[in-house]
């Protein structure tokens, strides 16, 4: 299977690998998961560490998640405190590693909606977070998956900054589109205000990919290019070659994410349609009451009707989150059973289901046919346009769900170029991360 090999320590030092391993815990465990996000005006207003969705049966229940790997003190939880009222939440946690009030500090915290957790013992720290009442885990390995994956859209925000300090337009585009779709309709007042925020930006940057493989052939940036014979952009696709234009693939895949949680998030508001579009009057001047939903695009009408018939729509955007960058953008299509048995025990849609909610893309995207191809003598169904470098996550997956200590063998593929194509996955994310 390759020497090479990633390792994670068992325990997380202070900073950025502690805050992947804490958002990795409630990934695994099923929530939807945010991470790192900025409000400006201009200036840096708060920053937030991690923000966790569980969309349950009943109700979403949103969750501010802050980490401190050093010292603290009541005027970081009063800060917390602080942000939850800001944003309207009811729920915050505050995890640590080490305590300096045992005892005070969940007391007086705990009317006020903020948990204190403290992993001074990772050895119990699964077992700790369950009991805190944050969810449980279907597969405790896939905890280490998602630290990988984090560690991979890390590498790739740092890639591009780098690159932008360099001079590449495309990599300036790039994290313009990342600080939008990450940032900016994160603090949006409704789900449709962000969706208006999103397909602006989603609008501004349809070939960033292709237009930032044309920089690097030579030609110049250009994001609304319309031909794909660009020899970069080919080499990317087929080869898993220039992982900087792997990031931006990520963060096109990353847009159409943020707008299919927006729409759950709209449908979830609204679950007897769009309000009526009238003119309204609140004694100071007149306004149109639902005019921001009316004028997102009819592939946004469409694709959100055909969302509301679906009886779990409202697990859709954390199955898709789980799918891009836990299961690779693919499964194998000789064992859907399997595959979308372990999809649906970790999202929480029936399997009968996946099928269905796979189609989302195709709902609110709709490409020439379709967004899934399977590329040659193999068993990989993919989403095109995936990174190789996450599809190499997604092929460690099923060395995890398919026990594959040593070897591929006991997969037995029907088709002769799936293992080598997994391996070749697998590959590009190990050099990526090492």
């Amino acid at each position: 299977m390759g020497n090479k090999v990633v390792t994670l320590p068992d325990i997380p030092k202070a900073g950025e690998e502690l805050e992947d391993y804490i958002a990795a815990l409630f990934q695994a465990s099923g929530h939807f998961v945010e991470k790192q996000i900025i409000e400006s005006d201009p200036a840096d207003i708060l920053e937030l560490d991690i923000f966790a969705t569980d969309y349950g049966p009943e109700k979403a229940l949103r969750r501010l998640i802050e980490v401190k790997g050093g010292k603290w003190g009541f005027t970081d939880l009063f800060k917390v405190v602080g942000w939850m009222q800001y944003l309207g939440l009811e729920h915050g946690a505050f995890f640590m590693t080490r305590w300096e009030d045992r005892e005070a500090a969940p007391r007086k915290m705990e009317p006020l909606g903020l948990d204190i957790v403290c992993f001074d013992d990772f050895t119990t720290a699964r077992q700790l977070f369950t009991e805190k009442g944050f969810g449980s885990f279907a597969e405790p390995r896939l905890i280490g998956l998602w630290r990988h994956s984090y560690g991979v859209e890390r590498k790739f925000v740092k890639l591009l900054h780098r690159q932008e300090r360099a001079g590449d337009e495309g990599a300036k585009a790039a994290k313009t589109y990342h600080r939008q779709i990450n940032n900016g309709t994160f603090f949006a007042r409704a789900p449709e205000e962000s969706l208006a925020l999103l397909y602006e930006a989603y609008g501004d940057h349809p070939k960033l990919t292709l237009g930032y493989a044309r920089e690097i052939d030579g030609e110049g940036f250009d994001p609304q290019a319309a031909a794909s014979d660009s020899p970069s952009y080919q080499a990317m696709l087929w080869h898993g070659s220039h992982p900087e234009l792997q990031a931006c693939t990520y963060l096109e895949h990353r847009a159409r994410l943020a707008i299919l949680k927006a729409a759950v998030d709209y449908a979830l508001a609204h679950p007897d349609g769009p309000p009526e579009f009238r003119m309204s009057e609140d004694g100071k001047s007149f306004f149109f009451q639902g005019l921001t939903y009316h004028v997102l695009p009819k592939t946004f009408h469409d694709g959100i009707a055909w969302l509301r018939e679906q009886p779990n729509f409202a697990r859709y955007a954390t199955f898709w989150q789980q799918f891009l960058w836990g299961w690779g953008g693919f499964y194998l299509n000789d064992r859907t059973g399997e595959e979308f048995e372990w999809m649906a025990e970790y999202s929480g849609i029936p399997a009968n289901e996946i099928p269905i909610a796979l189609e989302a893309f195709d709902r609110f995207f709709p490409i020439p046919n379709g967004w899934f191809a399977t590329p040659g003598h193999t068993n990989i169904h993919m989403l095109k346009m995936v990174p190789w470098i996450f599809q190499g996550i997604g092929a460690h997956q099923r060395r995890i769900q398919y026990k594959l200590v040593d070897s591929w063998a006991a997969l037995q593929p029907s088709a002769p170029y799936t293992i080598p194509d997994l391996a070749k996955r697998i590959s590009s994310a190990v050099d990526f991360l090492l």
